[in-house]
């Protein structure tokens, strides 16, 4: 998951702009609900864990100069509590799934060339 937030904010920061949290949960459960066909009531729940994760992302980052980002362990603790919930959401094969795209997402970022 934090690859797929990456990947949001990344696009975010390349237009000049940070997306609102209400954004970014949008987009990563249309992208989810594409891979996983997520049921409705699945959508409206993984909607509201989404974008309290990322308002408690946005709220890790005020009053830090720009470039800077949070701590890792800091984002490692509302990731994990995100996951938590999205496990109770998902069924097995779905969070199983949900993993293996943030593992190949993951994978891409690291060999893509940074400049």
């Amino acid at each position: 998951m934090l690859m797929l937030m990456g990947v949001v904010s990344t696009h975010a920061q390349q237009q000049g702009q940070r997306r609102t949290a209400e954004e970014r949960s949008k987009m990563i459960v249309d992208k989810l609900n594409d891979s996983l066909k997520l049921i409705p009531a699945q959508k409206t729940d993984i909607d509201l864990v989404y974008l309290e994760f990322y308002k408690a992302q946005d709220k890790l980052r005020e009053g830090l100069a720009p470039g800077t980002r949070p701590e890792r362990a800091d984002i490692e603790k509302i990731s994990e509590a995100r996951d938590a919930k999205l496990k109770v959401i998902l069924k097995e094969d779905q969070y199983t799934r949900l993993k293996a795209m943030e593992a190949a997402m993951r994978q891409r970022s690291q060999q893509r060339p940074r400049g």
